[in-house]
Formats: structure tokens, C-alpha cells, sequence
């Protein structure tokens, strides 16, 4: 309050002022020498009396920028009046001062000089419209307020750009590239905007592939929703990602994936890591666009023919069983069991005990352990191509957090039994698979990691390494290698 009052002083100084010269003015025209009557005396009074007008004008500007736009505005909206409307607001102000001063103080008929003036203002009027189309389209933006300042407008062509400012004759948008573009804003008031921060910042983003008719619906729920729902930043919940059949093409069925952002800035690094995760899906999925796709019809919880010869590539692209021969990758895949799991299923309950390891095929799984006695919580997303239960598996240990999916996912589970014959013919699947097993956990155990340096910490995977393989050799019951 009182910087607003100090804002007030120079204007009513100078109005004070003002007033003090009109009433000493016929003194100060006697001692200048000027007679009643004479033009010296009349301007010197006319002078006076103007000045009185313009400086409560000046006044009146100030109380209203501290009093409307400054205070009533800021009140009302939450932010301060634009500077074009606060410009308009003070020339109407001067405008009229100017008028009253023509009538009341030069005593010249207003209504003259408007006709007098009439055809004047027509020409200037004709050749500006362009600038006062723009003008009164900048005040019809101001007081309707369809955008703020901050906001991510898109444009006629497709430009997307933040309002910077909105002046007497533009509109200024800072462009996603960094680019800076001045939009008159008479072509803005004629153009189809559209607004990502009204009425909230968060909206849905969309993005449209085509997957041949052999591909399942299922299959294509799993390896789409998946994508979107394993980034962070994409909304859920209520608005949670899901799908659209667009059209039916002559290549395969348009499929529409939508997710939520939380507001437009995100939105291209949203997208971006969206259609990454649908790359990796389709990848372990075996499916290449616009190739034919392998098919994963599921009847009541079985897995088609064609899904198992699809896993015999998905097991040759996991790291674990890259060692593997061809035919010993087929061998493992007609002794493996490939599951369909719902939504919120629990694959691996903590501190079971487990003989099965389990590769994620398509969707979307969660590790969750327990955090104190509370909720459990989750730690980590298994995308497809991850693997989980390895431990219990290979060396007896029982399950050390449970996993339970998010989407409804395909699984491969591979017992014991079932590796059991390779191992016992290679000892160099021994070897590897200790090697992975110990570099797996210590990327785990960050408190390990943290306190060794890197020669340290492959000391210390090699040594875990031959103590996993001994766990391995007795659980599987191998003979130990010919020195």
C-alpha cells in the first residue's frame, strides 16, 4: 500500500503545481505587462487551464494502473492486466483530456471538428485496416483472455509455439525449434487454435501403427499398452493408456495407441520413449513390420502352435541362452511353458520356494518387495526380453521379491527339468550362466557396487561366479570338469 502511494506522489505534485500557476496566472500576466484582453494574456490562462487537465489526467492513469489493473485485475484473474489493454485504457484517458481541453478551455465545438475531420479518418482508415483489424483483434484477445501468456498454442499449418506477448498489432510465439514468430493478430482472430493448457495442462497424445490381421487383438493389447504404460511420466489411473481400432487397410488393422501427458513440453519425450518401448515389444515379440506376424492366440489360457515356434527366437535374443545352440534352444522351447497372465496376477510370491525361471515375452511386469512391514513397493519394471527367478532356478534359493504383472502379459517359464539335460552335456552353459548370474547380482547389490572400485568388483563377480557354479553343479547334480 504505501509503494502505491508513493506511485501517486509526482502525479499530484505536478497536479498541485498546476493548480497553484491557475490561480496566480493574472498576476503573473500583470507583472509580464499584459493587458485584459491581449493575445499573451489569453494564452497564458489558456495554458494554465490546459495544464490542469493533462496533469489530472496523469493522475487519473495512475490510479487506475494501481487501483484496476494492478489491483481489481490481479484480484479477479490472479495475473496483471496485459500492456495492451493498460496502453488502450490510458489513451482513452488522454483522448477524452484532449477533448475536454478543445471544449472547455479553447471553447471549439468538438462535434466540428469530428465532421470536419470525418473524411480524414476514413482515408487514414482505409489505408490502415490491415493495423486496425489487428488492433481491435488484439483487444477482443485481451479481454476474452482464449490463452494466457505461457501457454502452447498450435496455429494454422501446425506450428506450435508458447505466447511470449500479446501487443497493440501481434501476438509473439516462441516455437518448439527456438524459433520466435510475430502472428498479426487479425489473422489470429481468424485462425482454428489449439489450446494444451485449457482447460488443464494434461492431455491425450495419440499414435497410430499398423499391425497385420494375423496378429490378435490380445497380442496387440499386450505389446501397445505395455509400450505406454512402462514410461514414467505417461498419466494413469483414470487415464490410463488404451486403444482404438482406426480403420481396417488393405496392409492390416490401423491401430490407435492414446496416453495421457502431463502437459506439452513432455510431450515429445513422452512420445519418443513410447515409440521406443514399441519397437523393443514388437522386437521380442517377434514381430517385424510390415513382415508377417507370429501368432499368439490364446483359447483359455493355451498358447497357440504358432506362438511356441515364435519363442524359439525369443530364447536365442535373451542374453542368458545366447550361448546355446540352435538345437538346444528348440529343445528347451518343446519343454517350456508358455503363459498368458491377466492383469494384476502374481507370478512369484516372496520367500517361496521356486524351480522355475520365467522370461517376459510381451506386456508389462513389476518387482515388488517389502518396504517395513507396509505396502509392498515397487522397485523395477520387467519389459519384455527381461527375465526373473533365475536364482531359485539355478542354485535352490527361494524367491527374493514377488512379481506380478501390470498388463496382461505373456510369459515362457522354464523349469528345472527342463535344463537340466543341457547342462549336464556342456559345461561351458555352466560357466556362462554363473558368470551372468554373478554379474546380475552385483548389479543388484548397489551397496557393493558403491564400495568397490571396478577392478575390486570383478574380483569380486569372478569369485561369486565360482560359488554360484558350485551351488549349480550340486543342485543339478553335475560332475565337476576334468582337470
Amino acid at each position: 500500500m504505501r509503494a502505491a502511494g508513493s506511485r501517486l506522489v509526482g502525479p499530484v505534485l505536478i497536479l498541485a503545481a498546476a493548480l497553484m500557476a491557475n490561480s496566480a496566472w493574472r498576476d503573473a500576466a500583470t507583472a509580464l505587462g499584459f493587458l485584459e484582453g491581449d493575445t499573451g494574456f489569453v494564452l497564458l490562462r489558456e495554458l494554465t487551464q490546459a495544464a490542469i487537465w493533462l496533469a489530472g489526467a496523469f493522475v487519473l492513469i495512475r490510479m487506475v494502473d494501481i487501483l484496476i489493473w494492478k489491483g481489481v485485475i490481479v484480484r479477479q484473474t490472479g495475473v496483471p492486466a496485459t500492456r495492451l489493454l493498460m496502453d488502450l485504457g490510458n489513451g482513452v484517458i488522454l483522448i477524452t483530456a484532449v477533448i475536454a481541453i478543445v471544449a472547455f478551455v479553447f471553447h471549439q465545438p468538438v462535434t466540428g471538428l469530428i465532421a470536419t475531420s470525418s473524411v480524414a479518418v476514413a482515408i487514414v482508415g482505409f489505408a490502415l485496416k490491415s493495423l486496425i483489424s489487428d488492433l481491435f483483434s488484439g483487444i477482443a484477445i485481451t479481454l476474452e483472455r482464449p490463452f494466457r501468456l505461457g501457454d502452447w498454442v498450435e496455429i494454422s499449418g501446425g506450428s506450435v509455439g508458447k505466447v511470449l506477448n500479446v501487443s497493440w498489432r501481434t501476438t509473439g510465439l516462441m516455437l518448439e525449434s527456438g524459433v520466435y514468430v510475430m502472428v498479426p493478430n487479425g489473422r489470429l482472430s481468424e485462425m482454428v487454435l489449439r489450446l494444451y493448457d485449457r482447460p488443464a495442462s494434461s492431455w491425450r497424445d495419440e499414435i497410430d501403427i499398423t499391425l497385420p490381421y494375423d496378429i490378435p487383438t490380445h497380442q496387440a493389447e499386450r505389446i501397445l499398452i505395455a509400450a505406454a504404460t512402462d514410461v514414467p511420466g505417461v498419466l494413469g489411473d483414470d487415464r490410463a493408456p488404451d486403444l482404438r481400432i482406426v480403420e481396417f487397410g488393405d496392409n492390416g488393422a490401423k491401430w490407435r495407441l492414446r496416453f495421457w501427458v502431463p502437459d506439452y513440453p513432455s510431450r515429445s519425450r513422452l512420445r519418443f520413449e513410447v515409440q521406443r518401448n514399441i519397437l523393443r515389444n514388437l522386437h521380442f515379440a517377434g514381430v517385424g513390420v510390415p513382415a508377417r506376424r507370429i501368432d499368439a492366440m490364446v483359447t483359455k489360457g493355451q498358447v497357440s502352435s504358432s506362438a511356441s515356434r515364435g519363442a524359439e527366437a525369443f530364447l536365442g535374443r535373451v542374453s542368458l541362452f545366447k550361448m546355446l545352440a540352435a538345437e538346444e534352444i528348440a529343445e528347451l522351447t518343446a519343454k517350456s511353458e508358455i503363459r498368458l497372465v491377466l492383469a494384476g496376477q502374481t507370478l512369484v510370491q516372496h520367500g517361496d520356494a521356486g524351480s522355475s525361471l520365467f522370461l517376459v515375452k510381451e506386456g508389462l511386469c513389476e518387482v515388488l518387495v517389502a518396504n517395513g512391514g507396509g505396502p509392498n513397493e515397487s522397485i523395477a519394471h520387467l519389459r519384455p526380453g527381461a527375465f526373473f527367478g533365475e536364482m531359485s532356478l539355478l542354485t535352490g534359493a527361494p524367491r527374493s521379491a514377488t512379481v506380478r504383472t501390470m498388463v496382461d502379459s505373456m510369459v515362457i517359464e522354464i523349469t528345472r527339468d527342463a535344463l537340466q539335460p543341457i547342462l549336464a552335456r556342456r559345461e561351458a552353459v555352466v560357466e556362462a550362466m554363473s558368470h551372468a548370474l554373478a554379474e546380475r547380482q552385483l548389479e543388484n547389490d548397489h551397496r557393493l557396487m558403491a564400495a568397490h572400485g571396478a577392478d575390486h568388483g570383478r574380483a569380486a563377480g569372478l569369485t561369486l561366479a565360482r560359488q554360484l557354479m558350485g551351488r549349480m553343479r550340486a543342485l543339478f547334480a553335475l560332475n565337476a570338469p576334468a582337470k
